[in-house]
């Protein structure tokens, strides 16, 4: 790994609910899901709560820790596995899409394929765009499976900011199977 793609120049950008940071060579930790991986009524209270805690919040170290938080209550809802669970059955498909243009449009430094969402920690090339790779993968694994629109729209990403960050990110993401409870979990990269 180069030790010069931690934040550079950074361009933010939002596609609706969540900004994204980018730029150019970044490495990025990524994760996107199926859209029944968290009960609708759930995902609505865990967002109103976070909202009204953030409302309340009078510092970024406060706004910092509400994140950390739902950060960490999204993590336990989609490691419960709700909903249908494909990836259990097509993990495979995903695992392709991944690495399909791994060391031409990025470089994957680890992966994982859960039952119901997705984690990715990889580096962009130069002038490559996250919304056109995330795009690339949702797309073709969803026609891939063949059932239509099987991805939520809206991901979550994280620049990786330093080399601490990026050792703990990439052991989560390896680790990520296990912790949730699945034994000889095929899909870790």
């Amino acid at each position: 790994m180069r030790h010069d793609n931690f934040i550079a120049d950074v361009h933010i950008r939002s596609r609706g609910r969540l900004p994204h940071w980018e730029t150019d060579n970044g490495i990025f930790f990524v994760t996107f899901a199926l859209n029944d991986a968290v009960p609708r009524h759930v995902a609505l209270s865990m967002y109103a709560e976070r909202d009204r805690l953030l409302a309340t919040a009078r510092t970024s170290v406060d706004r910092a820790r509400v994140g950390a938080a739902f950060s960490r209550r999204i993590d336990g809802e989609l490691d419960a596995a709700h909903g249908s669970r494909l990836l259990r059955e097509h993990g495979g498909v995903v695992a392709g899409a991944l690495q399909h243009f791994d060391g031409s449009r990025y470089v994957l430094h680890a992966w994982c394929v859960m039952p119901n969402h997705v984690h990715v920690v990889f580096e962009l090339e130069r002038g490559k765009e996250l919304a056109a790779v995330l795009h690339s993968w949702k797309s073709f694994s969803a026609h891939r499976i063949g059932r239509g629109a099987i991805w939520q729209a809206e991901y979550f990403d994280r620049l990786i900011r330093d080399e601490r960050e990026y050792v703990d990110t990439v052991a989560y993401v390896r680790g990520n199977p296990a912790k949730a409870g699945l034994r000889d979990w095929p899909w870790v990269g």
